[in-house]
């Protein structure tokens, strides 16, 4: 009877698969990345911090980029055009 993937035989296949299976090769996949992060870790990393005057230079030659102000987008466009149209105030009369 009991099919559907809540019941107690599904769980406990699952849970036998999970460690039994499943477990082992993940345990060896993660040594295997453990391994390959300790190697290079000891590797000696590229300008490990050095900053030389071409760096420097590059980095103040960029001017910054501002974000704010007006977008340049179809909308904005058309109200800078046309305007906004005026519309007359109604007031609801009881």
């Amino acid at each position: 009877m009991a099919k559907s993937l809540r019941s107690a035989t599904k769980k406990k296949t699952k849970a036998v698969k999970r460690t039994a299976v499943f477990k082992p090769v993940e345990d060896a996949r993660l040594d295997r990345l453990a391994t390959a992060q300790k190697a290079a870790a000891a590797l000696p990393s590229v300008n490990a911090g050095e900053k030389t005057a071409d760096d420097n230079a590059m980095e103040m030659d960029t001017p910054k980029v501002s974000t704010s102000g007006q977008r340049s987008n179809s909308k904005t466009r058309r109200k800078a055009k046309y305007g906004k149209k005026a519309t007359k105030k109604r007031t609801n009369v009881f």
